[in-house]
């Protein structure tokens, strides 16, 4: 069935020009991988962390990169449509643990040396509970959690390719496949450092791709002042109004909001950077460059990428109301709005967001699986040689799993929800492994097992709602796992005292620095770092409330936020720009 007979207000058709901007896209990409297939090839080390030598820059980039994925649009859209502006907390609430991730434990992961964030478990723990949970974390993490990842991220491409190119159902498949045999031919030969680069042009193309949407679809209805107008008339000035609130101010949104912001912002969250996050920040040249990575990729991700979405996902409320599938919203407002030229851009915009985000997927989890399993459990002297071909099987076998995951995907934003909840309490159990002594292996065990169990029991056998869930969960996983700390001993001194002198790590460490003689932490956690955590999130959310502002009509509001935003940002920052010896007192 022709486009046009199922939404008559659909009128972008593929152009050969749209076709050759792709084209161009998809060679420049490969050809990069191919120049550094050699390098990449030469260890492990090489392959997954670059040799230790990216630049900030660099590897923020990559990070924002990795999280806008195809299915961000999507699923913005899709959150548009059921809770309107508001609804984006479930990700804006994430502000905190990233912040915490860039100003705190960044410069962690640098001291600590390892190859993957999972060989940490090790450091940090001693015997047979250590190698379990790290064996467990490797398979959870790497195989489950990244199959998941794919799967949504794949189903997101696959509404993409079927809008875009107009296909019979099904045949969009072939094409996607081709896609994803592009992504892992590059990802195989080029390891990391084929993926942060092309990440750089993925982000790049992504940003001025949904700018210039954003633009095009708010002229066509006559600027902001036009779409709160059309607004008004269909929604009424009351559901106008709840749609374009930034917080809710009342009802079960507004309780949403307040469990968002206070509960899973620091309990579900990823407070200590780890996965593909920490794998750029062990990529990195230095703490200083670590610590830079991370808080470029906060400012970026939250503060500059949203309103784009957001005004394309309002523009979508305008225009296709009543989609029986809101997250093709946006899908549908760029080939409605885009002329030849510009809609070619945005179709390979998606495919750079689509390939930014598998090629890192499928390198961290072969991470995982070549060096946490392969190397630690199967064999320990296997040479650099054996390790990258081994990695270059544990891609093409995630690559298949992830395939699978995708045929059971039918809502992008579920698939958020359900990890969300899967991992609720585990954020500050991880954050604590790093500030706090006496958290042990089984801390992390019990924890995990005990959100797994409940979030699957409340899926079960209530009809509580997310992210009120998520609440109740934190509220049986967090206790339990404290009790269960509290109840075991606690790790040898001679892991715990070798721990702390390798990573010298800020906090409750008193009793292992006493034992062997060290110096404690000359910083409190509760003066320096705990400013520049509070001052970093409040500089994010200043810039991200008042963007907000100004795209409301607010711009007094919105200015005063900007401008105090980056005051906050600037004195979250400074240690990471003064000369090295102030650096070196922070």
């Amino acid at each position: 069935m022709a486009r046009a007979a199922l939404y008559p207000a659909i009128g972008g058709e593929v152009t050969a020009l749209d076709l050759s901007i792709v084209g161009l896209y998809l060679v420049v990409t490969l050809a990069w991988g191919a120049r550094h297939a050699r390098q990449a090839g030469s260890s492990a080390e090489q392959f997954f962390v670059a040799g230790r030598s990216l630049p900030w820059w660099l590897a923020g980039t990559s990070i924002v990169a990795t999280t806008f994925a195809a299915d961000t649009p999507l699923a913005i859209a899709g959150l548009m449509a059921t809770g309107g502006i508001a609804g984006n907390w479930f990700w804006w609430a994430d502000v905190l643990p990233a912040v915490i991730g860039a100003l705190v434990v960044a410069r962690l992961w640098q001291r600590s040396g390892v190859l993957t964030d999972n060989e940490l478990v090790e450091l940090r723990y001693a015997g047979r509970p250590a190698s379990g949970l790290r064996l467990f974390r490797a398979l959870y993490f790497g195989v489950l959690r990244n199959a998941i990842v794919i799967g949504w991220v794949d189903l997101a491409m696959l509404k993409v390719l079927r809008l875009v190119f107009d296909l019979p159902p099904g045949t969009e498949v072939w094409l996607l496949a081709a896609l994803f045999a592009l992504t892992l031919a590059y990802t195989l030969v080029a390891g990391l450092w084929g993926v942060v680069f092309t990440d750089a042009l993925q982000f790049v193309l992504a940003m001025a791709g949904s700018i210039g949407l954003a633009a095009v679809a708010l002229a066509h209805v006559g600027g902001f002042d036009g779409l709160t107008a059309v607004l008004r008339e269909r929604l009424g000035a009351e559901r106008m109004a709840e749609t374009l609130a930034l917080v809710p101010a009342q009802g079960e949104a507004f309780w949403a909001f307040v469990v968002y912001l206070g509960v899973k912002s620091w309990a579900s969250g990823n407070t200590e950077g780890s996965g593909y996050v920490a794998q750029r920040i062990l990529a990195t040249r230095d703490e200083r460059h670590a610590r830079l990575a991370g808080l470029w990729y906060v400012v970026a991700n939250f503060a500059l990428r949203p309103w784009p979405w957001i005004v394309v996902g309002l523009v979508a409320l305008v225009d296709f109301p009543g989609l029986a599938d809101p997250e093709e919203g946006y899908v549908r407002v760029m080939l409605a709005q885009l002329p030849a030229g510009l809609l070619g851009l945005m179709v390979a915009t998606f495919m750079a967001a689509y390939m930014s985000t598998i090629d890192t997927h499928l390198n961290w989890g072969a991470s995982y699986l070549t060096h946490d399993v392969y190397r630690r459990f199967l064999r320990p002297a296997a040479t650099e040689r054996d390790l990258v071909a081994v990695a270059r099987l544990s891609i093409t076998a995630l690559a298949a799993l992830g395939a699978l995951a995708t045929l059971g995907m039918t809502s992008i934003e579920g698939a958020w929800k359900f990890l969300a909840s899967i991992s609720a309490g585990a954020g500050l159990i991880v954050l604590l492994r790093w500030l706090w002594w006496r958290i042990n292996a089984w801390s992390e065990i019990s924890v995990m097992t005990a959100s797994l169990v409940a979030t699957n029991a409340l899926l079960l056998w209530s009809d509580i709602a997310f992210p009120f869930s998520l609440a109740l969960v934190v509220a049986i996983s967090v206790p339990f796992s404290i009790g269960v700390t509290l109840c075991t001993p606690p790790e040898p001194p001679e892991t715990l005292a070798a721990f702390y002198r390798r990573v010298r790590p800020p906090g409750f460490w008193g009793p292992v620095a006493r034992a062997i003689g060290a110096p404690e932490p000359r910083v409190s956690l509760a003066r320096g770092p705990v400013a520049r955590v509070a001052a970093g999130t409040f500089g994010v959310y200043g810039w991200l409330i008042g963007g907000g502002w100004l795209m409301l009509g607010r711009p007094g509001a919105g200015a005063a936020a900007l401008v105090l935003g980056a005051l906050a940002l600037a004195f979250s920052a400074w240690p990471l720009t003064a000369p090295r010896a102030a650096r070196s007192r922070t």
